[in-house]
């Protein structure tokens, strides 16, 4: 099938950061029959390919990208009992908020995630107790090595926190065009985090209560994208650490969080590491970390992706001489 491919095509329009220099080819795939154009276009031409979803997850080099940077738009939702498949293009949210409005419970938690359902398979997204993995059903995807469409199980995407296996290679073999989630007309409230705890006391929320109560929070907390500032949400993972390093910390520091997880290991709060460590609002030039939530990174006019590499070393360095913790980006950082 034709698909349009264009040349030197900027593509911080395409990134919530707004950063990032030209794309050597670049190319918007409606189906599976352009996705295969496309393919045939990069095996042909010997490019390397890189799949962008909806920029909200990732930062591109200034200087620009070599080879084909690959945007997927495949649409389409369709509910079937508790049973819902969504193309990798649809915007995430969108489908938590028809979800919702169907009484169909289990992606609540993960309301006003900014990207796209393909980004939230690719990531294994997770907010306020919830994993996407919970919930996922099957991912459809196109094969780049054998020109075909396979159906992997749950099982088989070797979820882990953050982590699927279509980030197991720099040089992509998957492309994802669909997810199936299997989602609950029973719903249970999940109230675990601290956050919900506070909002909802001893009342009983409902399915659009959670909801609703999800997006205050994440509004009061992290910003979002305008002309004027970029960001990508959340710059950091929340890191996971050894009972013994924690036991150290929180006798330097007695307010540290954390949450024991089901390994007996230690989840923290990146956000307080980085807000404790003294970065909260502070600015270095054209980029900073915000003042609503110390592990959102923000490029204000004329930000650059290479300031922000800068910005995240720092940070990673003082939370890493203070507490002795590796932060990791959640960002996928290209630059």
């Amino acid at each position: 099938m034709h698909v349009k491919i264009r040349k030197n095509v900027k593509l911080a329009r395409y990134t919530t950061f707004h950063v990032g220099g030209p794309a050597e080819f670049f190319a918007e795939v409606n189906s599976v029959g352009e996705v295969k154009g496309v393919v045939d276009f990069v095996k042909k031409n010997k490019l390397k390919l890189f799949i962008l979803g909806g920029g909200s997850n990732v930062l591109l080099p200034d200087k620009g990208m070599k080879g084909l940077v690959l945007k997927v738009n495949i649409k389409g939702i369709k509910f079937r009992n508790n049973l819902t498949s969504a193309g990798a293009g649809e915007i995430w949210d969108n489908i938590v908020a028809k979800a919702v409005a169907k009484g169909l419970s289990g992606i609540e938690n993960l309301s006003l995630i900014p990207g796209t359902v393909g980004g939230a398979v690719y990531q294994n997204i997770g907010a306020y107790g919830m994993e996407l993995k919970d919930v996922l059903d099957s991912v459809e995807v196109f094969d780049i090595k054998s020109l075909a469409v396979k159906r992997f199980s749950n099982k088989k995407c070797y979820f882990g926190y953050r982590q699927s296996i279509f980030q197991q290679s720099e040089n992509p073999r998957y492309i994802i065009l669909e997810a199936g989630l299997k989602l609950s007309k029973n719903y249970v409230p999940n109230v675990e985090y601290p956050d919900l705890v506070k909002y909802f006391g001893s009342k009983k929320a409902s399915l659009s209560e959670m909801r609703k109560a999800i997006i205050k929070i994440r509004k009061t907390k992290l910003v979002y994208p305008s002309d004027s500032i970029g960001t990508a949400g959340s710059f950091f993972k929340n890191p996971i650490v050894s009972s013994a390093l924690f036991n150290k910390i929180i006798k330097q520091q007695p307010d540290i969080k954390g949450r024991e997880t089901d390994r007996g290991r230690i989840k923290l709060f990146a956000g307080q590491l980085v807000e404790e460590a003294g970065w909260k609002g502070k600015r270095l030039g054209s980029v900073g970390a915000s003042e609503k939530h110390s592990m959102v990174l923000v490029s204000y006019k004329g930000g650059k992706a290479v300031d922000i590499v800068k910005l995240s070393n720092l940070i990673r360095k003082s939370v890493k001489d203070k507490f002795g913790v590796d932060l990791e980006p959640e960002v996928k950082i290209m630059a």
